[in-house]
């Protein structure tokens, strides 16, 4: 039997697409397939490529109550069935992103793994659509309109309410599966506290704020962090501005003139996320399915700012009636709810046990057992 050859196909609109493609990519690879990963918008146009990065994070930020309308109204009535506005928008697809039915030419893959509903829509596009099985991970706990093809073999979710929705949806329920989110394989076999604290060179004494910055504008950063540097708790804060050095350039002056009680450790784009993670008590930041997924599986609870409309407040949604977030709105509260949460012990605790009973640190294997299980490794 010739060795299975998969295709994984995520896109770089921010970053949890192409997170849970590199997830998936390591867990088909030690299940021994051969894998392929391409981030879909490096096969579209230029223009394409800066409107679908860009468009969507710079209308969220100045028209978020015009990107929900929007988002909802072409939610209206999800189904599988191909309407005319669906077909219409999926030759548009073709027409920007002709390079991805090229290199399926070139993989000649047996099976497709999408982290995006973008591939599936490209694809359906095509006058003779490829009988290769496509299947998708949505990387939300919702799932839009956008994502529901009938080309999809299988839709593997990150939570029960959402298979509920699929099927509401004419999704047959065997095609749906609730795997969790993939995420990065060191999240099943985290540290403990104390030693994730002793590697990172932490105070094993302090309470530790994880400040996740990334996708966050400097005015909400610098609210959030002068609220932080006047708490009167002895607090230890790890901020990371992810791939934003203008971010970090901004925040340096505030960090080297802090006194008090709270130390602050500033931080770049870090490849250490899941030891900070092991060693934190609380994480602030905003809800993507990646990063909620991530904090889940490593039984952290988070401190909510400002979720995008749509994708992010459904996230937010399903942390908080689970017990597992607290929301910072408005901004001003921030070191309001911070000092209670430190203070409170019990509640720490109960978020910390709702928060792991979440987690879903092996869901890339499980996604990968299930492909063996219908045949298609």
């Amino acid at each position: 039997m010739p060795e299975p050859r998969v295709l994984v196909v995520s896109a770089s609109i921010g970053s949890g697409h192409v997170a849970a493609g590199r997830a998936l990519e390591s867990a088909l690879r030690t299940a021994g397939a051969e894998t392929h990963h391409v981030d879909l918008l490096d096969y579209t146009t230029v223009p394409f490529r800066r409107l679908y990065r860009q468009a969507y994070f710079d209308l969220v930020r100045s028209a978020p109550d015009f990107v929900d309308w929007l988002g909802k109204r072409l939610d209206r009535g999800p189904a599988e069935a191909q309407t005319l506005q669906a077909r219409l928008r999926a030759r548009l697809a073709r027409a920007l992103s002709y390079h991805l039915p090229r290199q399926i030419e070139r993989v000649q893959p047996s099976l497709l793994v999408h982290t995006h509903f973008l591939g599936p829509e490209i694809l359906s596009a095509q006058r003779r659509a490829p009988s290769i099985p496509q299947v998708q991970v949505i990387t939300d706990f919702v799932a839009h309109a956008l994502w529901l093809r009938s080309s999809v073999r299988r839709y593997y979710v990150g939570a029960e309410e959402l298979a509920v929705h699929l099927r509401a949806s004419g999704v047959a329920p065997e095609r749906v599966r609730v795997t969790g989110i993939p995420i990065d394989a060191r999240f099943a076999a985290l540290p403990s506290k104390a030693a994730a604290r002793a590697r990172l060179e932490l105070d094993g004494e302090r309470d530790m704020l994880l400040f996740m910055a990334g996708g966050m504008e400097y005015k909400t950063v610098r609210t959030l962090l002068e609220q932080l540097l006047q708490l009167r708790w002895p607090l230890q804060v790890v901020l990371v501005c992810g791939r934003s050095p203008a971010l970090m350039a901004q925040l340096r002056p505030l960090v080297a003139e802090a006194r008090g009680l709270v130390r602050v450790r500033l931080l770049s784009f870090t490849d250490e996320v899941p030891s900070y993670m092991a060693a934190a008590d609380l994480m602030a930041g905003k809800p993507g399915g990646l990063t909620s997924s991530e904090a889940l599986a490593a039984g952290l609870p988070m401190a909510i700012v400002q979720p995008y409309p749509l994708q992010e407040e459904a996230n937010a949604t399903y942390l908080l009636e689970a017990g597992a977030a607290v929301r910072i709105e408005p901004l001003t509260i921030f070191g309001y709810k911070l000092q209670r949460y430190f203070t409170d012990h019990q509640r720490r605790r109960q978020m910390a046990v709702a928060a792991r009973a979440l987690g879903r640190p092996w869901a890339a294997r499980d996604v990968v057992d299930d492909l063996r299980a219908l045949s298609l490794l």
